[in-house]
């Protein structure tokens, strides 16, 4: 969820969710260099609806999934792995930094 900040009229995006989307995406890097960007398909799609799920308080979080859903178009399963493209890559780092100023 997100909080809803009536004074200044914004949303936020909790600490935790936060944490949650910089260590799923910290995650998918991992398994990026291990095994040649090649990343499991439940953990991209984890990572795509982490960042969807925050949109309204962060606009470009819609952006940063694109790449990623386009990764998964054609996985055979759940199991299966998916290639990132290199703009997925770097996607993934942006999210995994996630500067505070995102927020709100």
């Amino acid at each position: 969820g997100l909080w809803v900040d009536t004074v200044r009229g914004v949303f936020e995006i909790p600490e935790e969710r936060i944490a949650r989307i910089k260590a799923c995406a910290k995650q998918v890097l991992s398994e990026v260099c291990r095994h040649a960007r090649l990343v499991p398909a439940k953990l991209v799609a984890r990572l795509a609806g982490l960042s969807v799920c925050v949109s309204l308080a962060f606009s470009g979080a819609k952006l940063f999934a694109r790449e990623l859903y386009a990764s998964l178009k054609g996985k055979g399963s759940w199991a299966a792995k998916v290639r990132l493209s290199n703009q997925a890559v770097k996607d993934v780092k942006v999210l995994a930094a996630f500067p505070r100023r995102w927020n709100g």
